[in-house]
């Protein structure tokens, strides 16, 4: 994603739909990830795609981070044969400093906000509650980002659960 950013840096033109169905293909050679045997999607800081300038997959950690630039977003691709609501549940590391800012979850269909709680440092994770989300039948994308203006860092990530709900 850097290099895009660098290859495209004196661009004024809004892009094309054709460009950015080459710019999707590329990413889409990261195979999309299936629900398991109970139905749960787990989308691990791993299998993201990053769009970023800072924000990026940290292998030593299994994190992603650090996540301060407000347009970093991290995207998994998801396959849902039937297609349904989910329960989100974001796992991450904050201290008191980044409590309180707030991500948005987005897929084709809509979106959910979530606000970041302290877990106790960013030493310790925890899994948060974030609202719900709709997938359709077939493979969708889920978007996460800042949503409004962050103080310091928003949190670190290392996976998003998605569970049917019942």
């Amino acid at each position: 994603p850097g290099s895009m950013r660098k290859e495209t840096a004196g661009r004024t033109l809004p892009w094309r739909a054709e460009e950015l169905v080459q710019v999707v293909a590329r990413s889409a050679e990261t195979p999309a990830i299936k629900p398991g045997a109970n139905g749960e999607i787990d989308l691990p800081a791993s299998r993201a795609v990053v769009y970023a300038q800072r924000l990026a997959y940290r292998p030593a950690l299994d994190l992603l981070g650090p996540w301060n630039i407000k347009d970093d977003s991290a995207e998994w691709l998801v396959e849902s044969t039937t297609g349904g609501t989910y329960d989100v549940h974001v796992l991450l590391a904050a201290d008191d400093a980044s409590a309180g800012n707030q991500f948005a979850i987005v897929t084709e269909s809509g979106q959910t906000v979530g606000t970041v709680q302290s877990s106790g440092g960013f030493d310790r994770f925890r899994e948060f509650p974030a609202g719900t989300l709709t997938l359709q039948p077939g493979v969708n994308r889920v978007l996460m980002r800042p949503h409004g203006t962050l103080k310091r860092e928003l949190a670190d990530v290392r996976a998003l659960r998605l569970a049917p709900v019942k």
